[in-house]
């Protein structure tokens, strides 16, 4: 029932388009904005999985993912 809070930021030239994902599916995305935000309120065992945010231009893509676990 607690919330979390996830955090992503990349730069680049030009600016990425930031992606967060939970698995395929993709949750939040901007375009060329420095930092991108997660908010998951009340999370439950059916949130637990694997997250991940891309940052992406015409130069290249990168990402980082992280487990959460919810019990």
């Amino acid at each position: 029932g607690a919330q979390v809070d996830f955090g992503c930021s990349a730069e680049g030239r030009p600016p990425p388009l930031l992606t967060w994902f939970r698995g395929a599916q993709v949750l939040r995305e901007e375009p060329g904005v420095p930092s991108l935000g997660l908010h998951l309120a009340q999370v439950s065992p059916q949130d637990s999985g694997t997250y991940t945010c891309v940052a992406e231009n015409r130069h290249g893509r990168h990402n980082r993912s992280l487990e959460l676990h919810v019990a």
